[in-house]
């Protein structure tokens, strides 16, 4: 039985499918990414808290394996607010601190489903009635009409190479494209990510892990102040979404908030 979570008894949020169901009402149920309901699940289960921008960076993104920037956290939290506002939720329930984090306020009204309760059934989409055409018998095609077919044939082809290239290019890896220049020493040019504002962590790093600098000379650095997790991608040149990159990963965990330190 799949989770249910009422919100202000007019819709149902179900987290295990990623989507979003009214209820006492035909409208459908709305799907979502599945960083924006992660984002959903952990709002509701700290209802009325503050969740800090790098909580959900690690619980949503990096945990999963995945890397995230700043544009891509708010335009998550967008889709839930516009997602809010389709089913006659306020979106103002949802609310951003600048540069701390986002908060879910306590007058949303949340009612969990109880283990064996479904309170909403998702519904079959009825399927539309086959109807059967009745048979023509052409005799002849106008040049003007074939000309017409030509013309129809030649821009689906288009809009579909076009939707094949748009395609591609979302399904590109663009992870490192926002890392900024920090320093170039022993062969190494050395990138932090631009989410954050304090780079000691990278500094530490660059001092007491010495990396060899043969192979790989560009180095991609991932930190944040809240994680004790580290990150070190190096490549042979410079990351690129257009090729493919040749590099490998290193990863430190320290015990403690304060990794590197001594």
């Amino acid at each position: 039985m799949n989770k249910q979570i009422i919100l202000n008894g007019v819709a149902a949020f179900l987290p295990e499918k990623h989507r979003i169901i009214a209820i006492n009402s035909d409208k459908p149920p709305l799907s979502l990414s599945i960083p924006a309901s992660r984002c959903l699940a952990l709002l509701v289960n700290c209802q009325g808290e503050v969740v800090l921008r790098e909580r959900f960076f690690h619980e949503v993104w990096v945990s999963n394996g995945a890397q995230v920037t700043n544009n891509t956290f708010y335009q998550n939290i967008s889709l839930l607010r516009r997602a809010f506002k389709e089913f006659g939720l306020n979106e103002d329930y949802i609310v951003t601190v600048p540069k701390v984090g986002v908060k879910l306020e306590n007058t949303l009204k949340i009612t969990r489903s109880e283990e064996g309760e479904n309170i909403v059934t998702e519904l079959p989409q009825p399927s539309t009635p086959v109807q059967t055409q009745p048979r023509k018998v052409v005799q002849r095609l106008s040049s003007s009409l074939t000309r017409g077919w030509f013309g129809v044939s030649a821009m689906v082809l288009v809009l579909c190479l076009g939707g094949a290239l748009l395609t591609w290019q979302a399904s590109m890896d663009n992870r490192f494209t926002e890392f900024k220049p920090l320093i170039t020493q022993s062969n190494c040019s050395y990138f932090v990510n631009s989410d954050t504002t304090d780079y000691k962590k990278h500094r530490l790093f660059v001092r007491d892990f010495k990396l060899s600098c043969e192979d790989f000379h560009y180095v991609y650095l991932t930190a944040y102040n809240n994680f004790a997790r580290f990150s070190a991608v190096a490549c042979e040149g410079p990351f690129s979404a257009w090729r493919k990159n040749h590099c490998v990963t290193h990863y430190v965990i320290a015990d403690n908030g304060n990794a590197f330190e001594k």
